[in-house]
């Protein structure tokens, strides 16, 4: 029995169909901003995540901001080599947190338990495996390393330290 497969087009045209009659149907996966929307409750303080930004250039702020939007998350610092940047993360925050230009500031913070990682990509490598030695978890989106070796010693790291990266 031969298998016809879809080309390309014709796979997008059926996808964009089923999306299209989800959404009149009302299927709740297609809805995802509505999912997160209803669950507006308060989380208890043993339920609350203290976070820090390393680099808050637009997608730092972006992270601070989306971080915010969650029930039990706060951000507690911020760190980025530019003034401008830091107060833009105040900004963000809506309150006064602490800010460094010296990441390695928060790091040694014990009100921190997890980390983004903004920075420029080339940093990327060296900040999560710092970050994971002091015992933090860490969010850092790609290019996460710029060659194979940093990749491997980034997840040697979050092993070693039992961390969630």
């Amino acid at each position: 029995m031969h298998k016809r497969l879809l080309s390309r087009r014709e796979f997008m045209r059926a996808g964009a169909g089923s999306t299209v009659a989800g959404s009149a149907v009302g299927i709740p996966i297609l809805k995802p901003r509505l999912m997160l929307q209803a669950s507006p409750r308060v989380a208890a303080p043993s339920d609350r995540v203290r976070l820090a930004a390393i680099g808050t250039g637009v997608r730092g702020c972006t992270l601070i901001r989306t971080a915010l939007s969650c029930p039990g998350a706060e951000i507690v610092a911020a760190c980025d080599l530019y003034d401008g940047r830091l107060m833009a993360a105040k900004e963000c925050a809506n309150n006064d947190i602490f800010t460094t230009k010296d990441y390695r500031a928060i790091l040694d913070r014990q009100d921190v338990d997890a980390v983004f990682v903004a920075t420029p990509d080339h940093w990327h490598a060296k900040i999560v495996q710092e970050v994971c030695a002091a015992g933090k978890d860490v969010y850092c989106e790609k290019a996460m390393s710029h060659t194979v070796e940093q990749g491997f010693a980034m997840v040697e790291a979050m092993q070693t330290h039992k961390r969630i990266v």
